[in-house]
């Protein structure tokens, strides 16, 4: 492969989204950071300028979430999707249609 085809087919694959940070992948990355149970009561929704964004669904997961937000960083690796992530900030607000485990309500 010649530089130009290599330039071109890395242009087209950013288009294209490849590599893209989704919603999913965001979605992923941070249950596996935060723990399946959290995800349940949590959700990212942006990141921006370094700082992750993350919805909880109550003022105890808000709580929860924050004082373990040192951990979560540490599993992030400073990173979600190969962006930065230098900050997380909890806030009350919409998680998802996520159906709550066996015996968990949702509040």
């Amino acid at each position: 492969m010649n530089p130009l085809e290599g330039l071109v087919k890395k242009a087209l694959t950013r288009l294209a989204g490849e590599g893209a940070l989704t919603e999913e992948r965001m979605r992923t990355v941070w249950e596996r950071a935060a723990g399946a149970r959290a995800a349940t009561h949590s959700a990212p929704v942006s990141l921006r300028r370094a700082r992750l964004i993350v919805n909880v669904d109550t003022s105890s997961w808000l709580y929860e979430l924050t004082m373990r937000r040192p951990e979560i960083m540490r599993r992030l690796g400073g990173k979600i999707g190969g962006r930065a992530v230098k900050t997380i900030q909890f806030r009350i607000g919409e998680v998802g249609g996520g159906v709550a485990p066996p015996g968990e309500r949702r509040a």
